[in-house]
């Protein structure tokens, strides 16, 4: 696992989609910095990255067609630009797979300072465990996902889902301090917000929030911190373990829509996690 040692008061980012505005993800990231006056020591990234490197990698990712662009992250890959701390992605539904299936199965750096954990991961960065899971609940994908070597043949759609083995490979990482997912797990809108969500959501969208699988991760893994991407919308709640621990939920909106994308949390010297208010 990699591994940064933990340092006292410590404050690491997590960002929502990203879909290839590196620079945009960097400056609103440095204009909170300079708010609150506060080094980021890492970031970790809920899917919907888009790192292409080239327009081949673009043609891999499943998109209409008017989505499917180039973006800004082979400005990184070529070296021209380097991220200015580390940042940890995993997987969405929109991702170059054609590019990502074909690295090794672990926590990969796939540019300067930019780490890929793959379809399931896990790292440790300054004492904390963090495990995260690519891709979405397609029922038609749980199963069986067909091999990378077949992308040319079928579509894209056919890459985006996660398996149960890689949900039971992240069962077997155990207890958890972070947990990134792309798709929010299915109970984790409180009743008093389902109305809120509901008006600012299309109706199919909002009936279709969430996958049991990714609930039970929570259950099992029980981590103190869960961070998704995926709908566009930020949310926050808190939810509660059986033992009386409980688990902060952040759910983050796509970087076009400014600071609801980010989230920062500080890490005490005690290892408590706490998000900081940035709006």
């Amino acid at each position: 696992m990699n591994k940064i040692n933990p340092i006292q008061d410590t404050y690491f980012a997590a960002v929502g989609d990203v879909h290839g505005e590196m620079y945009l993800m960097l400056a609103i990231l440095d204009k909170i910095q300079s708010k609150l006056n506060k080094s980021i020591s890492f970031v970790l990234q809920v899917g919907d990255f888009e790192p292409h490197r080239n327009y081949a990698d673009v043609m891999t990712m499943d998109a209409p067609s008017k989505y499917k662009k180039l973006g800004e992250f082979h400005h990184f890959y070529t070296k021209n630009y380097q991220f200015p701390y580390p940042i940890y992605f995993i997987g969405g539904n929109h991702e170059p797979y054609g590019f990502l299936d074909r690295l090794p199965p672990k926590v990969t750096e796939i540019a300067s300072n930019c780490y890929y954990l793959g379809r399931v991961g896990c790292l440790e960065l300054a004492g904390l465990k963090i495990v995260g899971v690519s891709g979405i609940y397609k029922a038609k994908l749980f199963d069986n996902r067909p091999p990378i070597s077949q992308i040319n043949s079928r579509s894209n759609s056919d890459y985006i889902g996660f398996t149960y083995k890689e949900i039971n490979q992240a069962i077997d990482y155990q207890k958890t301090d972070i947990l990134l997912l792309h798709e929010w797990a299915n109970n984790i809108v409180a009743e008093k917000d389902q109305e809120i969500l509901s008006q600012y959501l299309p109706r199919r969208k909002y009936e279709e929030i969430g996958n049991e699988y990714a609930s039970y991760l929570i259950e099992i893994l029980q981590p103190r911190l869960v961070l998704c991407g995926h709908m566009h919308f930020p949310y926050r709640n808190s939810l509660s373990f059986p033992d009386g621990n409980s688990c902060h939920i952040c759910c983050l909106a796509n970087v076009t829509k400014g600071r609801e994308a980010m989230a920062i949390f500080h890490l005490s010297s005690q290892g408590k996690i706490t998000e900081i208010p940035i709006h």
